[in-house]
């Protein structure tokens, strides 16, 4: 009688991991599905902030207590940053919280896809979310040096960072109207 009870445990217990594997599997697909966000160029154009100035010969988007910039999945920002030249370094942070470190919150360094820097130039940092996760960004860049930009995109960072084949990271395809 044992032995027919130890095959019916059995069974149930194959049938559970059964079970449990295909949910499993489909919470998996669910979540890693491509059309779960559109990371694409072509749907997230980049978007121009100019809001921020340097103080100092540092660019920062805001304080790490200040509100910080949205950053969904697929989301570029081409940062003007004003530095006069290209900036020699970058730093891109993230958080969870809108306002940073303001109410206890976090802000750590982005890693991997999260926020990828796809171009730096005299002008503009582009950031990319490749991500498909929701964060709050902020960035601080410095270190430009005007003597210096004579060099074509500097003797540092000629791979990462380096302009676009036209010579800038970011061109406004939709021009303000001129004044009549």
């Amino acid at each position: 009688m044992r032995s027919q009870d130890a095959g019916v445990g059995a069974a149930r217990r194959s049938g559970w991991a059964a079970a449990c594997a295909v949910g499993a599997a489909a919470a998996l697909a669910a979540g890693c599905a491509p059309s779960r966000c559109d990371r694409s160029a072509s749907a997230n154009p980049p978007v121009e902030f100019t809001e921020a100035t340097p103080a100092g010969g540092i660019y920062e988007t805001s304080a790490p207590d200040g509100e910080l910039l949205y950053f969904p999945g697929g989301m570029r920002y081409a940062l003007k940053h004003g530095l006069g030249a290209r900036p020699r370094w970058h730093q891109v942070y993230l958080s969870f919280e809108s306002d940073g470190t303001r109410r206890g919150g976090t802000l750590a360094h982005a890693a991997g896809n999260q926020a990828e820097v796809t171009c730096v130039d005299d002008q503009h940092l582009i950031v990319m979310n490749d991500s498909c996760s929701e964060y709050w960004l902020r960035v601080v860049a410095g270190g430009a040096d005007v003597a210096d930009e004579g060099t074509a995109g500097g003797a540092d960072g000629a791979d990462e960072g380096a302009a676009s084949a036209a010579g800038k990271c970011y061109v406004d395809d939709d021009p303000a109207p001129a004044d009549p």
